[in-house]
């Protein structure tokens, strides 16, 4: 019975490997290495300062947030709230900004399953490829991507990164929220002088289940 077993786990580690090596052939005929595309879909280890915007909908009001990021302090003190929909954050708002955004966790970028790369669109303007988080990698808050899957997308005719993609493939939970439907894009921005891609846009569509409503929040 044991040799039975041998073979099912073989087939699907040859299935796995293949599809690397056909990910990897496709993304040569871009110029594009397969290591450089894992390392784009992260956040450049938090090297750059920069300022955030950020727009929540939960149905009935909109709260906009505007913050700054300083890689040069403390893991943990780096973000920093500037204003609330335009006025001085409160001491709350500031609380409940740190929560989400601050981290006292070192390498929080999650790291992509070798396994999981496939080839999931080519058409004459984009090459999409699919991928899943490795669990164990992510922030326990993040945890939430390692039931969804990504997509990145790639223009063919720039050979850059444009945009990736990440839907659910089940109910789950984000923070407090029970999801039944996610989707989130993110847009990248390509700076030559530095040979590398920085998320310049993501926008979070959630169905979310509330006192036994549905509630889009976005």
């Amino acid at each position: 019975m044991k040799n039975l077993l041998i073979i099912p786990c073989l087939l699907l580690f040859i299935t796995a490997f293949g599809q690397k090596s056909e990910v990897m052939a496709r993304l040569e005929e871009y110029g594009i290495a397969h290591d450089f595309l894992d390392a784009s879909l992260r956040d450049q280890d938090a090297t750059h300062s920069f300022d955030i915007t950020t727009t929540t909908n939960d149905g009935t009001k909109n709260i906009v947030n505007k913050g700054h990021f300083n890689p040069e302090l403390p893991v943990g003190k780096r973000w920093t709230l500037q204003t609330t929909n335009g006025q001085p954050p409160s001491k709350k708002e500031i609380k409940k900004f740190d929560k989400a955004h601050n981290t006292k966790q070192p390498n929080i970028n999650g790291k992509v399953d070798d396994a999981s790369w496939k080839i999931a669109i080519d058409n004459d303007n984009f090459l999409g490829i699919s991928f899943k988080y490795d669990r164990e990698s992510l922030p326990h808050k993040y945890q939430f991507l390692a039931d969804c899957t990504g997509t990145a997308y790639i223009n063919k005719k720039t050979g850059r990164l444009e945009s990736a993609e990440f839907v659910n493939d089940g109910p789950l939970k984000v923070k407090i929220f029970n999801v039944t439907e996610l989707d989130m894009n993110v847009d990248y921005l390509y700076l030559e002088e530095e040979d590398a891609y920085f998320m310049e846009k993501e926008y979070l569509d959630m169905k979310v289940k509330l006192l036994g409503q549905i509630v889009e929040v976005e």
